[in-house]
C-alpha cells in the first residue's frame, strides 16, 4: 500500500465526518421552526445524518419539512455512495493485513480451507468482542435503565443497520443534558464507533468473497508476508 492508497482513504474519511457537521447544520437550520426542539440540538441533527450515511436510520429523528425531506435525498444520493466506497476499501485493506497475519500464524497448515475457517473463526470473534460485547457494556453503564441484553441488541441493530429504532443511543439523560459537552463528546463518539464497527462486517464480507471467488485480497497480505520473510532471511 502505497502513500496515494492512504491519502484517499483518509480523504474519504475527512469527507464522511464533515458532511456530518456540514449536513447536520443545514438539516438543523431547515427543521429548526418545523420541528420540535430536539432538532434545535445541533448535535442531534448531526446524528441524524449520521443515521442517513450509514443506512442505520434509528427514525428517532426525521424531516419534517418538504424542504428537509428534499434535502435528505441528495444528501443520502451523494453520502451513501462515499460510504459504501470508504466501507469496502478500509475492508480490503484490514484484509491484506488479515492475510499478512495469516501467513505468519498460520503459514505451515497446507489446507486452504482450514486455513479460511481459522480466520474466519477468529475475525468474527474479535470483532463480536470488540463491537459487540464490550458497546454493550458502555451502553448499559451510559444508557438509563438499558439491560446488557439491550446494550447488545443496539450495538447489533446497529452495525448490521437494521435500526429498529426500540433502542437509540444517546437520548438518556444519564448522559447529559441536551447541549452538553458530555452529550455532545457522547454522539460524536457513537457516529466514530458506528463508523468503525460497520469495517468489521466489510473485511469478513471481502474474506468470505476473496475465498468464494478466489479474488487476491488476503492472497496479497500472504505474498507480502512471504515476501517479508524471504527478505528477513
Amino acid at each position: 500500500m502505497n502513500v496515494n492508497t492512504h491519502l484517499k482513504l483518509a480523504l474519504l474519511v475527512l469527507s464522511l465526518f464533515l458532511s456530518f457537521f456540514i449536513g447536520g447544520a443545514i438539516f438543523q437550520r431547515i427543521e429548526d421552526d418545523a420541528y420540535d426542539s430536539r432538532v434545535r440540538w445541533y448535535f442531534m441533527s448531526y446524528y441524524f445524518c449520521v443515521t442517513v450515511t450509514t443506512t442505520v436510520g434509528y427514525g428517532h429523528v426525521t424531516p419534517a419539512t418538504t424542504g428537509g425531506k428534499v434535502f435528505t435525498f441528495f444528501y443520502a444520493l451523494v453520502t451513501i455512495p462515499v460510504m459504501v466506497i470508504t466501507l469496502a476499501d478500509i475492508g480490503r485493506k484490514l484484509a491484506n493485513l488479515i492475510g499478512l497475519a495469516e501467513t505468519k500464524v498460520l503459514g505451515r497448515v497446507k489446507n486452504r480451507h482450514l486455513r479460511f475457517m481459522a480466520v474466519l473463526a477468529m475475525t468474527l470473534l474479535a470483532g463480536i468482542v470488540v463491537f459487540l460485547l464490550i458497546p454493550a457494556a458502555i451502553f448499559t453503564a451510559l444508557e438509563e435503565q438499558w439491560s446488557f441484553m439491550e446494550g447488545f441488541w443496539c450495538a447489533f441493530a446497529t452495525l448490521a443497520t437494521i435500526g429498529f429504532g426500540d433502542l437509540v443511543p444517546g437520548m438518556s439523560r444519564e448522559v447529559g443534558q441536551l447541549g452538553s459537552p458530555e452529550r455532545n463528546v457522547y454522539t460524536v463518539a457513537l457516529s466514530m464507533y458506528t463508523l468503525l464497527g460497520m469495517t468489521w462486517p466489510a473485511t469478513l464480507w471481502v474474506l468470505v468473497a476473496d475465498y468464494l471467488y478466489g479474488s487476491k485480497g488476503t492472497e496479497q497480505g500472504q505474498e507480502e508476508g512471504q515476501k517479508t520473510e524471504a527478505v528477513a532471511i
